[in-house]
């Protein structure tokens, strides 16, 4: 259940303390300092409490604007960003500018059901709200940890090097099977799934074509050896084979979509997640 913090001005508080009552027969914590008295451990508590709301009630009225104790509980609750709902209590108060962009609820003439389903209602929005982007943070959490796990296998600096070394003609076979090769497994056996639309579609475009590549390079090269390392390069027979070049212009154009996805999936994740360093190296 929502906690909610009254803050008021000692004028205010018989609509305060008529408020509270009927706050609290809705909700299960409503707190507000009924007795307003001073010192470190009263303070203490004030923070503590505003702390632990989740909807900051104003009541707003000049001698509330003017009191330093309301506006310094005020600024903790922006601090907080707790949602701060504003009642007016008095019908010719001057609301300073930042008050002027919340919606606020006019009480000046004394809380009827209108007022009060107003303030109902405002307040479960705020948690409905809460509650979606809550769960949307979560999915980006999610799809953050899901890319920062596949990444070091399919970097920029990496694909930049496979297209090199496909162009050349000579595909480091370890190198290649520890990015490329172990990325499509991640793939295939992971559970894990990006939520964002956006991020999927991006991702199994790229995957499309690593996979069309991987199967092209088995088409075109063998495998070889040279001072103890694997290389996948032109066969001893390619030019003998009237269809070879055929094959390594269509690996060479498989390198080239392989590039433009991975461009196309790194501008994807700048857009989704902003904070994802894809500059990053392994």
């Amino acid at each position: 259940m929502a906690r909610i913090f009254i803050c008021y001005s000692r004028v205010d508080k018989p609509i305060t303390e008529q408020l509270t009552i009927l706050l609290r027969k809705a909700y299960d914590y409503v707190w507000f300092d009924e007795n307003l008295h001073g010192g470190e451990e009263w303070w203490a508590e004030i923070l503590r409490q505003i702390a632990a709301c989740q909807h900051f009630i104003f009541i707003m009225s000049d001698d509330a604007l003017e009191s330093e104790w309301c506006r310094k509980e005020l600024a903790e609750a922006w601090r907080l960003e707790k949602n701060v709902l504003p009642i007016l209590v008095r019908a010719r108060t001057t609301v300073p500018d930042k008050l002027q962009m919340i919606q606020r609820i006019d009480m000046s003439t004394g809380v009827t059901v209108d007022s009060l389903n107003q303030l109902y209602a405002t307040m479960i929005r705020h948690v409905r709200t809460t509650v979606i982007s809550e769960a949307r943070r979560k999915q980006r959490d999610g799809d953050r940890r899901l890319a920062e796990r596949l990444w070091p296998f399919i970097n920029g600096q990496y694909i930049e090097v496979l297209n090199e070394q496909i162009q050349k003609g000579k595909v480091d076979w370890e190198q290649y099977t520890s990015h490329v090769a172990k990325y499509l497994d991640l793939r295939a056996k992971s559970r894990e799934q990006f939520t964002d639309i956006s991020l999927i579609e991006a991702f199994e475009a790229l995957d499309d074509t690593l996979i069309r590549l991987d199967g092209q390079i088995g088409w075109t090269y063998e495998l070889r050896e040279k001072d103890g390392r694997s290389y996948m390069s032109e066969p001893g027979t390619a030019r003998d084979d009237s269809y070879w070049f055929q094959k390594y212009r269509r690996l060479v154009q498989q390198a080239s979509d392989v590039w433009m996805r991975h461009a196309e999936m790194v501008e994807t994740l700048r857009s989704v997640l902003p904070d994802f360093d894809v500059m990053k190296e392994y």
